[in-house]
């Protein structure tokens, strides 16, 4: 303990000296203005001001490497890395001389071979069918310490859901669809919760027997999070960390390594585990011929990234199947990069102060599903690139007095109302919007100052007919983890990532899987299985110290990121730009940004250079 009390002395010492330095580098910097700065917070308020010269840009940007590197060595690589070696190894955890890539359980490789446009049969048709089911435990909101909400704090108890304007309370869903061009099925899960590990993901692919996947012909089963922040926690990290962690130590001093227990609520699972396996078999069940149509739309002004450089894909993209049968319901597949995180800023004032409103919700995603649901068409949201992308909600707020949850609701409704009309013109917009109730109250508000008409100068959109041509494949991948928060949560079972460890180099390495998939010869998607910045897709300016270009300087504008995709990897940070806790320098304003959302979610420095390398290498292995 005394030399653990040394090594925290030690860094509390070097961070005051790093204070000291930002101080006389912070001087130095704004001699000119003559402003009297003596510690790094108030540098960074100095720092608003542009910078026009581009010395003076390029000593901003170095200064915020030097920060970015003294945080990376003295708070991830010694305080926390001194933690992090303390705390001993749950049992769940991968030997890396049992690591057989080629070899590991509950795991689709997807297609056989991929084939080329001029290579699809005459007799080629697409099947589609679609399936959801509730993962809301049946004990929910019985027991008020059972389930805890999956965002801000941990032990944030739960025992509700919201309540939408019609009277119904909302649901939090799996949805499903089995996408099949005659060579094979290929699944995509979508749950309303902020992420789920691989590990978890693979009980759910373990749930369909050998006999089902031979019946439905299934070469892909791929199982993604829409992020929403107001969902019951499936990561194992809000639910009980203290004690998880209390329980592992003691099991682990006491060799007892048969009662390790994951942070994961385990009722929670096994009903995520069987909804989303039931809606596998019905999606399987229910699909049916027909044509699937592709079509894009600009959406910048209700998304947007709040990290420098600030990259975003402001597009949404949208798949709808039309049945041949006409008796069956179509289906809306729409995917954008966009945290569903506003009803988790509603706060209370109860007699104990202000608190967060903890009932549940699914977000925007709740509200586009149900008007399309009233437009006639089954829904499901893939998230995109959502990156550190989150809602601007300024158009569907509209100026009008309401809470959190509620500019939730409207941003889902319009949002969903610009995924149905793509390709209608304004008339027809019109007639959408009355046919559906008018959900975002046209009628009442129209005129307003602030107000905005959601169907109002529009784009008009075309889409195109997809060939039917489903191509996917998929890899497994080490991830060097790092980033010593992870390595904590993994170590000790609070997390339930599948943790490996390297006994020869006492390394350890996250386990994940990437994947590449073609519809037709449209759609080009990388399924990814984290949080991926999204200079790492658009902006290669921003990457001239990162080892590869952006993506789409290799695969072209139409390559689409679906993120959380089979796993729960935290945010993937180009290796220069990575930071604990640090800041980004913003050319465009001349300012520098604070960065912390690798700190606790993120499996380190080498993660995105080693999913790229993987990606471009996968790619290259089907081309």
């Amino acid at each position: 303990m005394k030399k653990l009390f040394k090594k925290t002395l030690a860094l509390v010492l070097a961070l005051c000296l790093l204070f000291s330095v930002t101080a006389v580098g912070a001087g130095a910097v704004t001699a000119e203005e003559d402003v009297q700065v003596t510690s790094l917070e108030d540098y960074l308020a100095t720092s608003e001001a542009p910078i026009d010269d581009a010395a003076s840009a390029q000593l901003m940007e170095t200064f915020a490497k030097f920060i970015r590197w003294i945080a990376n060595v003295f708070i991830n690589d010694f305080l926390l890395g001194t933690i992090a070696n303390l705390v001993p190894r749950s049992s769940n955890y991968l030997k890396m001389e049992d690591v057989n890539l080629e070899d590991m359980e509950n795991f689709f490789k997807g297609s056989e071979s991929f084939i080329e446009p001029n290579e699809v049969s005459k007799n080629a048709v697409w099947q589609l069918g679609y399936a959801s089911e509730s993962i809301l435990p049946d004990d929910f909101g019985t027991a008020e310490y059972k389930y805890t909400r999956g965002s801000y704090i941990p032990y944030w108890f739960t025992t509700e859901v919201y309540t939408d304007e019609d009277g119904n309370k909302e649901d939090i869903k799996v949805r499903t669809v089995a996408m099949n061009d005659g060579r094979g099925t290929v699944i995509f899960a979508s749950i309303d919760c902020i992420g789920i590990s691989n590990a978890d993901i693979r009980k759910i692919r373990a749930a369909i027997t050998e006999e089902e996947i031979a019946k439905y012909g299934i070469i892909s089963i791929n199982v993604t999070a829409t992020h929403t922040h107001s969902g019951i926690d499936t990561q194992g990290v809000w639910t009980a960390p203290i004690s998880t962690l209390a329980n592992n130590v003691l099991r682990y001093t006491f060799r007892d390594l048969e009662n390790y227990k994951s942070g994961v609520n385990e009722d929670l699972l096994a009903k995520i585990v069987e909804s989303s396996a039931k809606s596998i078999r019905t999606a399987c069940e229910n699909m049916t011929e027909g044509d699937l149509y592709y079509a894009r739309t600009n959406i910048a002004d209700y998304v947007r990234d709040r990290t420098p450089p600030y990259a975003c894909d402001t597009e949404m993209y949208r798949l709808v199947f039309a049945p041949y049968k006409k008796s069956v319901t179509p289906t809306l597949i729409a995917t954008f990069g966009c945290h569903p995180e506003s009803a988790s800023y509603d706060y209370l004032t109860t007699d104990n102060g202000i608190q967060i409103d903890s009932k549940l919700s699914a977000d925007f995603v709740y509200y586009m599903e149900k008007v399309c649901n009233k437009a006639g068409y089954n829904f499901i949201f893939i998230q995109g690139n959502v990156g550190t992308n989150t809602s601007s909600r300024g158009l569907s707020s509209d100026g009008l007095d309401h809470t959190s949850h509620l500019s939730a609701v409207r941003f889902g409704y319009e949002l969903g109302y610009i995924a149905l009309s793509m390709t209608m013109n304004e008339e027809e917009r019109i007639a959408l919007n009355e046919a559906t109730g008018d959900l975002l109250g046209i009628a009442e508000h129209a005129g307003e100052e602030h107000y905005t008409v959601w169907y109002e100068g529009r784009e008009t959109v075309t889409e195109e007919k997809v060939l039917p041509m489903l191509n996917v494949r998929h890899e497994q991948i080490l991830i060097p983890l790092d980033n010593n928060v992870a390595k904590i949560l993994l170590k000790t079972g609070i997390a339930s990532n599948t943790l490996v460890f390297d006994k020869r180099t006492l390394e350890y390495f996250a386990f994940t899987e990437i994947g590449y998939m073609e519809i037709g010869d449209s759609v080009k998607i990388f399924l990814d299985p984290g949080e991926l910045m999204s200079e790492l897709l658009l902006d290669s300016s921003a990457l001239s110290e990162f080892p590869y270009k952006a993506l789409r300087d290799y695969y072209g504008e139409d390559l689409i990121v679906c993120d959380l995709m089979n796993d729960a990897a935290g945010y993937i940070e180009p290796d220069p730009y990575y930071t604990v806790v640090g800041v980004q320098y913003d050319p465009e304003a001349g300012t520098l940004e604070s960065d912390t959302w690798c700190l606790l979610v993120s499996m380190g420095q080498q993660t995105a250079s080693t999913i790229i390398g993987e990606f471009i290498d996968l790619v290259e292995s089907v081309s």
